[in-house]
């Protein structure tokens, strides 16, 4: 049995289902297409970026290694879905957070 994942929405009745039963054990791999830094992170480094976190080759001569090919691509799956129904709704202009959570301690009593 693959992994296989279903993506619901009930505000717009949307339902969608993810499987990896017809991928060709010889396609998978351990860098998917949405694995990396994002386009963002490329640009606000003026792509010097260097992504020293890049997964391992896969081993797909272990069940391990090709469950965890088939799981990449089960994500790639569901990230260019995400990622497009956000550009289709006009949600793409939303602005990056800088993460900085830090709030001037110095107004508080």
């Amino acid at each position: 049995m693959n992994p296989s994942a279903v993506y619901t929405n009930q505000a717009t009745n949307t339902e969608k289902t993810f499987c990896v039963d017809n991928v060709k054990i010889e396609e998978l791999t351990s860098n998917g297409i949405t694995t990396g830094p994002s386009p963002y992170l490329l640009e606000s480094t003026n792509g010097t970026y260097n992504d020293t976190d890049q997964p391992s080759p896969l081993n797909l001569n272990t069940s391990m290694g090709i469950l965890r090919g088939l799981v990449t691509k089960l994500q790639d799956d569901i990230n260019v879905y995400l990622t497009e129904r956000i550009k289709s709704s006009g949600a793409d202009d939303i602005v990056i957070d800088d993460g900085d959570d830090e709030e001037d301690k110095s107004s508080e009593v």
